[in-house]
């Protein structure tokens, strides 16, 4: 019966082995086709919308961002030449925003075309959606490509043109899908092998006490047969 046991805790085991790599091979695919949608939207610059304001005085890159190295967003400011200042900030801030936009559209794509399966899963979706330090990358890669004040008799204002690289961005998407998905395997694998050991850690069988039928037992005893049927091990 202790061999019988044994080859019962050894089969959680490689049960629990076998499950933890399948989850973590669907999660690592789940990511590798976000990171691929959202490079799409990243690199397609015939996905670009354009703003159609008619803004006078703007110079003709403005709101122009059809640069297959540079991903680009633009900001306005009227007034005196320290509206640079105010343009730079409002162009940073809509690059952000295009970013957040990129990741929204990717999510979106992936969910409609496959529901995440799991907790895991659903995990992955709304930790690559939230991005704290969103802001803190763009702010330290940003670059401005274009600066233009205007200053004559019908208009007084800034033009600025902010732009991080494509490739950069992509970089730094993946890297972050990466990060999340080896975190979360290892907290799938932490739990499943926590449950192995707390099975490993009941106390032994008394072999000369007699105990009374449980059928909840019997139900996993049969649950063991059937995994020994399938993998084909004989049974005691």
């Amino acid at each position: 019966m202790l061999k019988l046991l044994g080859k019962h805790i050894f089969l959680v085991g490689i049960f629990l082995i076998l499950t933890i790599h399948n989850a973590s091979a669907q999660l690592l695919g789940l990511a590798l086709s976000l990171g691929n949608t959202l490079a799409g939207y990243i690199f397609d610059i015939y996905l670009r919308t354009e703003n159609t304001l008619d803004i006078d005085g703007a110079p003709n890159w403005y709101l122009r961002n059809d640069d297959a190295e540079w991903d680009c967003a633009f900001g306005y400011a009227p007034g005196s030449l320290a509206s640079v200042e105010k343009a730079k900030t409002e162009a940073t801030k809509n690059l952000v925003a295009q970013q957040e936009q990129y990741v929204q559209s990717a999510i979106r794509n992936e969910v409609q075309r496959r529901k995440p399966r799991d907790e895991k899963e659903r995990q992955l979706v709304e930790q690559f959606r939230n991005n704290p330090e969103l802001k803190n990358f763009v702010t330290g890669q940003r670059q401005f490509l274009k600066i233009t004040y205007e200053d004559d008799e019908d208009v007084r204002a800034a033009f600025v043109k902010a732009c991080l690289s494509r490739e950069t961005v992509v970089a730094y998407q993946k890297e972050r899908l990466q990060k999340i998905t080896t975190e979360l395997s290892k907290n799938r694998a932490e739990s499943a092998f926590g449950e192995l050991e707390a099975r490993l850690d009941q106390p032994e069988l008394d072999l000369n006490t007699p105990t009374e039928f449980d059928p909840a037992a019997s139900k996993s005893k049969n649950a063991f047969e059937e995994l020994d049927q399938e993998i084909g091990l004989p049974s005691n």
